[in-house]
C-alpha cells in the first residue's frame, strides 16, 4: 500500500528507509508506542543491510523495550509505503520513502527496562516508551505541537493501527 498525500512522482524521492514496526500490545490490551520529543511512532526501526525483516524487528526490540521474541510469535501484517515531501534530514529536507513492514507480537514479554540499548539519536530525542489505549493514540495525534516529524510520524502510527484493525478483524483475534 503506497501513501502518497503529497502528490509526489517517483522521480521526486532522493531518500529511502526501511523499517519495521510492532504492534505489541500489554496485559491490559494498550498498546506500546514509542515517544520522541511528541513524535510518536510504534516501537521498531531501520533495517540494516544485512538483516531480514524478522531479525531486525528483534534487533529493534531489543534496543527499545529490551525483549527478545521467537519467530513463532511474530505475525507479519503487512507493507506500508509512505511518500513524505520535505522530510527533515540532516542536510535539509528531502522528498523521502518510508517502507514500513508491520507486525503483530502476538504473546508480548514482559518489558526488560534494564536490557534497553537506545541510541544516541533516540537518547538525544527523548525516547521513552508508553503503553496507551487507541483512544489515548488518538488524543496524541489530535494534540498539536513543534515537532518538526510529528506531522510525518502521525499519518504512519494512524495507518498502522487501520491496518492491524482490519488485520484483527480478519484473522478474528482479540
Amino acid at each position: 500500500m503506497l501513501i502518497n498525500l503529497d502528490h509526489l512522482e517517483k522521480k521526486e524521492i532522493n531518500s529511502r528507509v526501511h523499517k519495521v514496526r510492532a504492534i505489541i500490545m500489554n496485559d491490559e490490551g494498550k498498546i506500546y508506542i514509542t515517544n520522541m520529543d511528541n513524535s510518536y511512532n510504534l516501537p521498531g526501526g531501520r533495517v540494516e543491510g544485512h538483516e531480514d525483516l524478522e531479525d531486525a524487528l528483534n534487533r529493534e526490540l531489543a534496543e527499545e523495550l529490551g525483549i527478545c521474541v521467537a519467530k513463532k510469535e511474530i505475525k507479519y501484517i503487512g507493507n506500508i509505503t509512505f511518500w513524505h515531501k520535505g522530510f527533515p534530514g540532516e542536510k535539509g529536507s528531502v522528498n523521502r520513502e518510508n517502507d514500513i513492514d508491520l507486525f503483530w507480537v502476538v504473546n508480548p514479554k514482559e518489558l526488560k527496562q534494564d536490557r534497553v540499548k537506545l541510541t544516541n539519536y533516540e537518547k538525544h530525542y527523548h525516547f521513552y516508551l508508553m503503553n496507551s489505549s487507541f483512544k489515548e493514540i488518538e488524543d496524541l495525534l489530535n494534540n498539536k505541537n513543534d515537532n518538526e516529524y510529528k506531522k510525518f510520524t502521525d499519518v504512519e502510527l494512524k495507518i498502522c493501527l487501520e491496518e492491524f484493525e482490519k488485520y484483527r478483524k480478519e484473522e478474528h483475534l482479540c
